[in-house]
């Protein structure tokens, strides 16, 4: 049978499929180069591709998906759906295996779903009983999984389980700090999950120190992975040689912030989320916010250490980073070395030695960029 993509939104994108749908005919030549086709139907997005399961698993990473399936697709009438799941079990359940059938509906039909499965689990039960295989709702090893929308029903054993959430650019743009931290991973991740469309600046650190910058940009580059856009702007701000660390004016956290609200003033961007740390210049930081009339989102700050390393994980974080980054004291040289006690001027100075990067390429090589800035 011809297996077909399935895409489940999320129940916040429901309303807001036609987006989905945009994005991912935006966004998948950047991540694929497998021919493919989209197209909604009703309350799903059916995907055909050479390459299904590359691009499914390209999908699964945006927000505003519940999760993504390669599924076989056939009529919606009882008896055929039921045959359907039968000859799906059959194949896909092995030896000793535990199992169950799950039937979900997207339309009110003329069955009910615990009818379906009820009989499509007694038929399997004496189709796979001579492998050893037993129906198990608490614990399976395998799960049947039907979708049955009002044209069509899908049939499949595996699923790339979405982060949900609202597509991008639901809530307008957002200016996202980068930094080689977990906090910053996962913050800028449920930033993106929330429906902003982002824009990323990566500042260099206090400590001169490329291991630093190239972690920066790891933490980027899972970030566009999930992110379904074309094209990604990045802001690099390279000014590690021109900080003074000690008993300096400000903290560095009180300097990014201003920087990146700078950042939103220059690109008329009404958002800006960054990790931030309660506590500290946590509440300069805030106001400073309200005085500039940009919204703050900063996500990840109520978690615990264990439930940000538990979304990093889930991110695709294999690499180990620092938690967060030891605060520090600074103060900020111009180009002449004179010290700039003023947080806005040294913001105004830094800013202007921004590099502007256009970001194509879906899966970009770290290193590649690293190379490119030094």
């Amino acid at each position: 049978m011809l297996m077909r993509c399935v895409v489940k939104p999320s129940a916040e994108t429901a309303a807001q499929i036609d987006l989905l749908k945009h994005l991912l005919i935006e966004s998948l030549p950047s991540f694929t180069d497998s021919k493919y086709s989209i197209k909604v139907k009703g309350d799903i997005i059916e995907v055909e591709a050479q390459n299904l399961v590359e691009v499914a698993e390209t999908i699964s990473r945006f927000s505003g998906v519940a999760y993504v399936a390669l599924a076989e697709r056939v009529n919606p009438e009882f008896d055929e759906v039921l045959q359907a799941i039968v000859r799906m079990g059959k194949k896909g359940i092995f030896e000793k295996e535990r199992f169950m059938v799950k039937v979900e509906t997207t339309q009110n039909l003329n069955f009910e779903p615990k009818d379906l499965e009820s009989l499509a689990t007694s038929i399997l039960i004496g189709e796979v009983s001579d492998r050893g295989a037993k129906p198990d709702e608490k614990k399976p090893d395998k799960v049947v999984y039907t979708l049955v929308t009002k044209e069509d029903a899908y049939i499949f054993t595996h699923r790339y389980l979405g982060s949900c959430g609202l597509p991008c650019g639901s809530l307008g743009e957002c200016i996202i700090v980068v930094e080689p931290t977990v906090r910053s991973l996962v913050n800028a991740w449920l930033t993106q999950r929330a429906g902003f469309d982002a824009k990323y600046i990566i500042i260099s650190q206090p400590q001169p120190s490329s291991k630093l910058l190239y972690h920066s940009f790891e933490v980027f580059t899972l970030l566009r992975r999930c992110m379904p856009k074309k094209i990604v702007q990045v802001f690099y701000v390279d000014a590690a040689n021109r900080y003074r660390t000690g008993d300096g004016s400000y903290s560095w956290f009180e300097f990014t912030a201003t920087l990146a609200l700078k950042a939103a003033k220059e690109t008329n961007v009404k958002a800006v989320s960054l990790p931030l740390i309660l506590g500290g210049s946590a509440t300069n930081v805030v106001e400073r916010a309200c005085r500039e009339s940009v919204t703050m989102f900063s996500p990840a700050s109520f978690l615990t250490n264990d439930e940000m390393l538990c979304y990093a994980r889930m991110i695709g974080l294999h690499s180990k980073l620092q938690i967060d980054l030891n605060e520090c004291r600074l103060s900020m040289l111009d180009a002449s070395g004179r010290t700039l006690s003023s947080l806005e001027d040294a913001a105004r100075d830094a800013w202007k030695d921004v590099v502007r990067l256009e970001v194509v390429k879906g899966l970009l090589d770290a290193h590649e960029i690293v190379d490119s800035l030094s």
